[in-house]
């Protein structure tokens, strides 16, 4: 297969938001001929964005022009919110788009030079060299610092709210131009279509390469072993799991564990013993994991576009609890409806269901054994094919 790259791209915001948004639709010089070259030489019938950071809106309406039809996968919110997670700067989730709010809710994020540097090629070398290590602390950074402000707390320039608001006109103009949506999950279909109604396309679920079918019967262990991987942060749920862990625990129910892939430090949980954070991990041990636990909990408060890490549990025979904020609760829904929770409570309820009585474990893994595995790379790519054609 061919790559090629685009010179001189807007800057990619990556998982940070946006702190400087003039920045992301400046006026570009674009050599219309040599794009219009490259489509017709190589006979380019359909374009398909699985992001809108880095490509200019021009390019893609000239593209357009030329009869191409565009295609927009919708990994993420890039594009309706700022911030892409619809967290707010309070830390609560966000239902509207407006741009005073995101001016303040982006007031402390990275620069564009730090944007810059964090796409470079040096950077990126890097970040394979130490382990990812110099991503995670600005992003932790940069959360920690904006979940922590408030709005009043800050001045905003009526200049910098204007620039949000034709940030926002200009991602909508942009989304006009799609012809096919590639919603990733209901969930993502029902965000887009909240913001732009007229949104057309089709709900297909996403899968990578690493993905096969490696279900195995659970075997009764007398300790659930409930496991969480994910980064630790408040709008993936972590706090949540831990609340429900610690109030069992109080409880007298200990026979039970949580053990937490996604930190940078491994140990006991100095709140409740019950939990176990463990040492950073590679994606090649991931089987070995999973194959240790019981039961799988994805606790997110944002909206999960959809979550591989719940696919991934499943294709191992592993059980999944999500919420209902978890795209991934398509596919949940097709072996245990209950286990997609509404609260704090819920979330509680099914834990002690499964910890008490670990049975119904053995049912719920029976349910994914005995269910037919659709969700291979081969299958997916027919289904896309189709979408394009």
């Amino acid at each position: 297969m061919d790559v090629y790259s685009l010179t001189n791209p807007l800057t990619p915001t990556l998982i940070y938001g946006i702190k400087n948004p003039s920045n992301q639709y400046r006026d570009v010089n674009i050599d219309y001929g040599n794009i219009r070259d490259f489509i017709l030489d190589n006979k380019i019938d359909v374009m398909h964005l699985h992001t809108l950071m880095g490509i200019h809106k021009d390019i893609v309406g000239f593209i357009k022009s030329l009869g191409v039809k565009i295609i927009y996968t919708t990994h993420d919110f890039h594009g309706l919110c700022p911030r892409y997670n619809f967290i707010d700067n309070n830390g609560q989730l966000c239902c509207e788009i407006n741009d005073e709010k995101c001016a303040a809710c982006n007031v402390n994020e990275p620069s564009d030079l730090f944007l810059r540097l964090a796409n470079s090629s040096l950077f990126h070398i890097l970040k394979r060299v130490t382990g990812s290590r110099i991503y995670k602390k600005p992003r932790s950074i940069s959360r920690l610092s904006v979940i922590s402000s408030n709005i009043s707390d800050h001045k905003i320039d009526k200049s910098i709210i204007n620039d949000y608001r034709h940030l926002l006109e200009y991602y909508q103009s942009y989304f006009k131009l799609v012809d096919k949506f590639h919603f990733n999950s209901s969930q993502t279909k029902d965000v887009f279509k909240r913001f732009i109604p007229e949104a057309s396309g089709e709900t297909i679920p996403v899968i990578t390469k690493g993905i096969n079918d490696k279900r195995h019967f659970l075997s009764p262990r007398k300790d659930i072993k409930f496991g969480f991987i994910g980064n630790l942060n408040k709008y993936k749920g972590f706090p949540i799991l831990k609340k429900v862990a610690t109030e069992l625990y109080d409880e007298g129910i200990r026979n039970f564990k949580v053990i937490v892939y996604g930190g940078t430090s491994s140990g006991i949980d100095s709140d409740c013993s019950t939990i176990e954070y463990m040492p950073p991990y590679d994606y090649s041990i991931i089987s070995d994991i999973l194959y240790g636990l019981d039961c799988i909990v994805v606790p997110s408060v944002w909206y999960e576009t959809f979550s591989l890490v719940t696919l991934e549990a499943l294709s191992h025979g592993i059980p999944a609890i999500v919420s209902d904020h978890v795209g991934a609760k398509d596919i949940v829904a097709s072996y245990k409806s209950d286990c997609i929770f509404h609260s704090t409570s819920e979330l509680k309820q099914l834990m002690k269901m499964y910890i008490t009585d670990p049975h119904k474990l053995i049912e719920y893994n029976q349910e994914i054994m005995i269910s037919d595995w659709n969700f291979s790379l081969a299958s997916h790519a027919e289904i896309i094919l189709d979408l394009y054609k």
